[in-house]
């Protein structure tokens, strides 16, 4: 956290190792957060994770848009424009395109996952994605670290082309929905190690 622009001080993090931080990010769904804003020096603090993410040739491909309080509005008219541009059979309903519009305003924080590459890529677009990802899942763990939950949410809308040229993106791997939640946070498992890995010793 020391990179951070904005004074640490303001938001000290919480005594947590990193596989403390990736054993409790959990994903929950966008009408589980409470509509509390989140501050923008932890707002910052999670961008600044992101574009630490480890990526091939040092391209940094990701270009993020955040979108809090009323700035929500034009995100909501994306999630409509891109629906009314969808094969949807209710495409053309407005009651269709009024329930895209109320997503927007689920989440506190919304922050685009745009990927950006050169007109003459050095990397092939597959590592440019998996480093995009490598973005999220960074700011993903830094959220959580600063006790926010959320969901990626990649649905057609949130990966349409139609949204990735209202951003002005050439690709969207769509958006992560960050909040406080407002119950408590669900358990979880994973299968043990030993079904997913193989040694060669």
């Amino acid at each position: 956290m020391n990179a951070v622009t904005a004074d640490p001080a303001a938001f000290p993090p919480p005594a947590l190792t990193v596989l403390d931080v990736i054993r409790t990010r959990r994903t929950v769904d966008i009408g589980l957060l409470k509509p509390d804003a989140v501050p923008r020096a932890v707002v910052e603090a999670i961008l600044e994770a992101g574009i630490w993410a480890p990526n091939h040739g040092r391209t940094e491909p990701w270009r993020f848009t955040v979108f809090t309080g009323a700035g929500r509005a034009r995100l909501a008219e994306v999630f409509a424009q891109a629906y009314a541009a969808s094969t949807a059979p209710d495409r053309d309903s407005e009651a269709a395109l009024e329930a895209q519009r109320a997503r927007a305003w689920r989440a506190p924080l919304w922050i685009s996952l745009e990927l950006h590459m050169p007109e003459k890529p050095k990397m092939p677009e597959w590592e440019e994605q998996a480093a995009l990802a490598c973005a999220a899942q960074n700011m993903w763990l830094a959220a959580t670290a600063f006790g926010l939950v959320g969901k990626w949410v990649s649905g057609p809308v949130m990966v349409s082309p139609v949204a990735a040229q209202a951003l002005g993106a050439p690709k969207l791997l769509g958006l992560l929905g960050l909040g406080y939640p407002a119950a408590e946070l669900p358990s979880a498992n994973r299968a043990p190690l030993a079904d997913k890995v193989t040694w060669v010793e």
